[in-house]
C-alpha cells in the first residue's frame, strides 16, 4: 500500500541568507512491509522537517569539497580586473588604506578606459568624413558598455547561483572531472588573452589609422579648438590603440567565459539529472531529484533575467565583428599585409565568442527541455497515483525554462544557421552596392 502525505520542502534559492520555500504536495511514499509508517518513520514530525531542511542546505564541508569557485577562479579574476567584484574584499585587505585602494582599482581604471575610448570614438565621429563605419563602432561600444555595466549591477547573483549549483552537484553526487574542467578553464582565458594581445599588438600595423588622423587634424572643429591639431590627434589615436583593444576583451571575454563555462556546468548537471530520473523506479527517490531539477531551473531562470541583455549584444557585437573582417579579407584584399592579418585575429576572436555563447547555451536549454519531458512523464510511471502526481507537475514544473538573447529569441543551434545566411546576404549586397557605387558594375 502507499500513503499520501504532503511536503513542505525548503529549496536552496540561497540569497543574503534567505531561504524560499517551495511546498510540493500530495507526494507518495512506499509503506514498509505493507504497514504505514510508524512513530520514528513520521514524516511530519520537526525532526524530519529539520533534516529535510539540512539537506537542501549549503553544508560547508561539502561546498568546500565541490566548489564551484575554485574551478571558476581564474574566470572571477578576469571580472574583478574589469571592475566586477563578485568576491568581497578580503578582512586583512580592509584593514589597510593602500592595499583596500588597490583592490578597488581595477573598477575605476576600466570605467575610465571605456569613457575614454566613447570620447574618442566620438571625436572619430565628428572629424570623419566616412561617418558610416564611425557610427557603426561607436554604437557597438556604447551598448558593449550598457551590457558591461548590467553585468556590473547584477554581479552579487553570481557567487549565489555558483553556490546553487554546487550545491545540486553535491546533492546528485556529481563529481565531474574537475581536472579537466580547471585545464579547460584555463586554455580558455589563455586563448582569449593571446588573440586581445595580438590584436593589440597588430592593431599598431593595421595601417587603418593612417587616414583617420589626417582627416582629424585637418578638420575644422579640431584646428579651431587647439593649437596643435595633429598633436592632439595623434596622441588619442594613440591611447585608441592601446586601449580599444583591451576595453573590447575586458568587456567581452570575462563575460563570455563566465557564461559559457556556467551553461556547460548546467548542461552537465540536467544530463545527470537525467540519467537518475531515466534510471530511478523508487517514487521516494523522486523526491530528491525534483528539488535538484527545481534549483537547475530557478538558476537558469535567474541568469536569463539579469544576463539575457548582455548574451544579446554579446552576440550582436560578435556578429558585426565578423562581419567586418570577413567583408575586408574577402573583398578588401588589396589592402597591406599588416591590415589583413589585424582583421583575421579579430574575426577569430569574435567567432570564439559567438561560438562559445551559442554552442553553451543552445546545449543547457536543450538538456533542459529533456529534464522537463522526464519529469512530465513521471506519472506515466506510477499509473495508481497519476491524477495527485499530474496536479504536482503542473503547478511546479510546467513553465518554459530556457535561456535567451533579450527574452526575445530563446538560444538553439539554429541560431548558428540564420546567423551565417545573414551575415552571407548582408555581404553579397553591401559588396555589390559598394561595386555600383565606384562604377565597377557596368550599365546593361
Amino acid at each position: 500500500m502507499r500513503y499520501p502525505i504532503e511536503f513542505s520542502q525548503n529549496t536552496l534559492v540561497y540569497n543574503n541568507h534567505h531561504l524560499q520555500t517551495v511546498k510540493m504536495k500530495h507526494c507518495w511514499i512506499e509503506t514498509i512491509n505493507g504497514k504505514k509508517p510508524g512513530k520514528e518513520m513520521d514524516y511530519n514530525t520537526m525532526a524530519f522537517v529539520e533534516k529535510r531542511k539540512n539537506m537542501l542546505t549549503v553544508i560547508q564541508r561539502n561546498t568546500q569539497v565541490n566548489s564551484l569557485h575554485k574551478y571558476f577562479s581564474k574566470i572571477l579574476f578576469l571580472l574583478h580586473i574589469t571592475g566586477v567584484d563578485v568576491t568581497s574584499c578580503p578582512e586583512s585587505v580592509k584593514t589597510n588604506k593602500l592595499c583596500r585602494w588597490l583592490w578597488q582599482s581595477p573598477k575605476y581604471i576600466f570605467n575610465l578606459c571605456v569613457l575614454s575610448i566613447l570620447y574618442i570614438q566620438l571625436n572619430w565621429l565628428i572629424t570623419q568624413r566616412e561617418k558610416r563605419k564611425e557610427v557603426a563602432l561607436f554604437f557597438i561600444l556604447l551598448i558593449q558598455s550598457s551590457a558591461h555595466y548590467r553585468l556590473h549591477v547584477s554581479r552579487q547573483r553570481i557567487g549565489t547561483w555558483l553556490e546553487n549549483l554546487s550545491k545540486v552537484a553535491n546533492k546528485l553526487q556529481y563529481s565531474g572531472n574537475s581536472r579537466r574542467l580547471k585545464i579547460f578553464v584555463w586554455l580558455y582565458c589563455i586563448t582569449f588573452s593571446l588573440l586581445v594581445i595580438g590584436l593589440m599588438a597588430w592593431h599598431f600595423y593595421s595601417g587603418e589609422n593612417e587616414e583617420v588622423l589626417k582627416q582629424c587634424s585637418r578638420s575644422f572643429a579640431e584646428v579651431k579648438i587647439f593649437k596643435d591639431s595633429f598633436k592632439y590627434c595623434y596622441t588619442i589615436q594613440c591611447i585608441m590603440m592601446i586601449v580599444f583593444p583591451l576595453v573590447l576583451g575586458g568587456i567581452l571575454v570575462p563575460f563570455t567565459a563566465f557564461y559559457s563555462f556556467t551553461c556547460i556546468y548546467i548542461y552537465l548537471l540536467y544530463d545527470k539529472l537525467n540519467s537518475q530520473l531515466r534510471n530511478s523506479v523508487v517514487l521516494k527517490e523522486f523526491h530528491r531529484l525534483l528539488v535538484a531539477c527545481e534549483v537547475i531551473n530557478d538558476v537558469v531562470t535567474s541568469l536569463d533575467d539579469h544576463f539575457s541583455y548582455s548574451a544579446f549584444v554579446t552576440v550582436l557585437s560578435s556578429m558585426a565583428g565578423i562581419f567586418r573582417a570577413s567583408f575586408v579579407l574577402l573583398f578588401e584584399g588589396e589592402k597591406n599585409p599588416m591590415t589583413l592579418i589585424y582583421y583575421a585575429i579579430a574575426g577569430l576572436l569574435y567567432l570564439a565568442v559567438f561560438l562559445s555563447t551559442i554552442l553553451s547555451a543552445s546545449a543547457a536549454t536543450q538538456e533542459g527541455r529533456i529534464a522537463k519531458e522526464l519529469i512530465v512523464s513521471l506519472p506515466g510511471k506510477f499509473p495508481s497515483h497519476y491524477k495527485e502526481l499530474k496536479v504536482t507537475l503542473r503547478k511546479h514544473f510546467k513553465r518554459e525554462v530556457v535561456l535567451t538573447l533579450w527574452k526575445m529569441y530563446t538560444i538553439e543551434r539554429s541560431i548558428l544557421i540564420s546567423a551565417l545566411g545573414t551575415l552571407v546576404t548582408y555581404g553579397i549586397l553591401i559588396a555589390t552596392l559598394g561595386n555600383v557605387g565606384n562604377g565597377k558594375v557596368g550599365n546593361d
